[in-house]
């Protein structure tokens, strides 16, 4: 079993792809440089943003997008450009609420720690990006 296969199994994977609730996050290394890939959960919004929220500490993606905001996601076989905000005080308290009431039971025990907001870049705009 691969390592993000773990670790898509150990954020409720199989219940999330199923719900089309998790993607694939490339990111770009905070110490290495390196291309990353992680699953992470994720809640769309009406407005075309993404919610992405890391429970728990340990994991490496939200060091890298604090020190690179620029990123891909993989929803359902389809590859897009973001660029990811952090998310503060009330608008990160609503959008945890937000992403436990779309996740149900998958989310509802979980320990919340970074929590980011998503934007699409739109073809042609610069933005820092994984290869």
């Amino acid at each position: 079993m691969s390592s993000i296969t773990r670790r898509f199994n150990a954020i409720g994977g199989k219940l999330m792809a199923r719900s089309g609730r998790v993607a694939i996050l490339g990111t770009t290394g905070a110490k290495s440089g390196r291309r990353r890939e992680a699953p992470v959960g994720i809640l769309r919004r009406s407005d075309g943003t993404i919610v992405i929220v890391a429970g728990g500490e340990g994991r490496s993606w939200p060091a890298n997008l604090r020190a690179n905001p620029g990123c891909t996601l993989d929803i359902q076989g389809k590859r897009g450009s973001y660029v990811a905000s952090l998310l503060e005080g009330p608008e990160r308290d609503d959008a945890i609420r937000d992403f436990v009431a779309a996740m149900g039971r998958v989310a509802s025990n979980t320990q919340w720690t970074d929590v980011f907001v998503l934007r699409a870049v739109a073809d042609g705009e610069a933005a820092p990006v994984p290869s």
